[in-house]
């Protein structure tokens, strides 16, 4: 009996301290500095009378995503997919290529505030590179997280549109 009356207390006792008012603390604000927003650095305009060549690799994701671009400024390109091991030579209509050219010089970089990685495990990752002339490459890294405030997503889309394309 004085069993019964035992756990009959202590049920009664765990039921009555749940049925208290939670206090959930709020955290304070703490000031803090926000460094100056960097500003967009142009991309390297790509000139109809020079050779230029636009790399673009595109990889990582759940399936372990391996591809790559390669754009030359006479409009062929070499589109890779490292997984199927399979390698598609195109040549970009003048069309395409004009289209290109008005993408890449409306383009103008902003370094993520985030630098890479992102903490996002399965995101898609994108290394580009613009080489021209004998001036130094430019090149930048980001991915799904970062590029929509890189201003580089509208080029990025463009390329992946190309390169998903080809190997159709």
């Amino acid at each position: 009996m004085s069993r019964y009356i035992f756990l009959y207390t202590l049920i009664i006792s765990l039921l009555i301290a749940s049925c208290g008012q939670t206090i959930t603390p709020i955290p304070l604000k703490t000031p803090t500095r926000s460094a100056p927003k960097p500003s967009p650095s142009p991309i390297p305009s790509l000139q109809v009378n020079e050779e230029w060549t636009i790399t673009m690799s595109h990889s990582g994701g759940i399936m372990g995503l391996m591809r790559s671009i390669e754009i030359s400024s006479d409009g062929k390109y070499t589109v890779t997919d490292g997984r199927e091991d399979k390698t598609i030579t195109k040549q970009l209509s003048a069309n395409a290529l004009s289209e290109l050219h008005e993408i890449v010089s409306n383009t103008e970089f902003v370094s993520p505030e985030k630098s890479l990685p992102s903490g996002c495990a399965d995101c898609f990752i994108y290394d580009l590179e613009i080489q021209h002339g004998n001036e130094k490459p430019f090149s930048v890294q980001v991915d799904d997280i970062t590029m929509p405030g890189s201003g580089m997503e509208k080029m990025i889309t463009h390329l992946r549109g190309l390169l998903e394309k080809a190997l159709k």
